[in-house]
């Protein structure tokens, strides 16, 4: 009996690990097609298109908001964020009206596994459960926003 419990979790587990890598696959191409709208100011090479001596927007490699909590990942595009400062010359838009859940996990998966970052899969499951707990706000986040639920994420 001890030995069946073996070769079954020997067997199951790399099934498992196939179906994962199955999921993130396909989640990873639908992001790369979604991440079109997103290479207009991060550049197809999330390193930020280059508009004179600014960027457009922040490189995604190495960006702890993109390789950090999902849940604040997903509210910066879902809600945007606030124009502070004038360190990039676009605008973070609100994108959530325009990604179903689907789109938004796959694009952040996309964003979170690419541009030399390697981040957890995000779900649409998982997206629902983000859109739920941020309905209540509403507009662009503030830069102290993100950086209060990073610091309450432990990230």
């Amino acid at each position: 009996m001890k030995y069946a419990k073996i070769i079954t979790s020997l067997l199951f587990v790399p099934a498992l690990a196939l179906a994962d890598e199955a999921e993130k696959a396909k989640l990873m191409e639908a992001g790369k097609a979604a991440y079109m709208t997103c290479a207009a100011c991060h550049g197809m090479d999330g390193a930020g298109v280059a508009a004179g001596p600014k960027k457009m927007a922040p490189a995604l490699g190495a960006s702890k908001i993109a390789t950090g909590d999902a849940a604040v990942l997903a509210l910066v595009i879902h809600n945007g964020i606030a124009k502070e400062t004038q360190d990039y010359l676009g605008v973070m838009a609100p994108l959530g009206a325009a990604l179903d859940d689907e789109k938004l996990a796959s694009v952040m998966t996309y964003v979170r596994n690419s541009f030399g970052n390697t981040a957890s899969v995000v779900t649409a499951a998982d997206v629902k459960k983000y859109r739920e707990a941020n309905k209540a706000t509403t507009g662009p986040v503030t830069r102290a926003k993100i950086e209060e639920l990073e610091k309450a994420a432990g990230k």
